[in-house]
């Protein structure tokens, strides 16, 4: 089975009640077999308007990624994600040839 990947792209609308992703998510993470790959305000655009924080975290299997997203113990990090930033989430898997 093909790895998994959620992909954030936002900008953080509420600064006072942010929190990184990394700081919180860390440990729910290893429960699924993901990792951050990249996690970053800092990232630099070639070309088009990409919001200003990247998040990318890879899965074993595409079935651990959406069983993250869809977790109960993510469901506090979703819900301080959308009052705190605007953007947009998506799930992708691995490219295989």
């Amino acid at each position: 089975m093909s790895k998994g990947y959620i992909i954030e792209n936002y900008k953080v609308i509420n600064k006072e009640d942010y929190v990184p992703p990394v700081k919180v998510i860390n440990e729910v993470l290893a429960k699924f077999n993901g990792k951050f790959i990249v996690a970053t305000p800092k990232h630099e655009p070639f070309s088009g308007n990409p919001l200003e924080v990247m998040i990318i975290m890879e899965f074993d299997t595409e079935v651990n990624a959406k069983e993250f997203y869809h977790s109960s113990d993510y469901s506090a990090y979703k819900k301080l994600h959308e009052r705190t930033t605007e953007g947009w989430i998506t799930f992708s898997k691995e490219y295989n040839t």
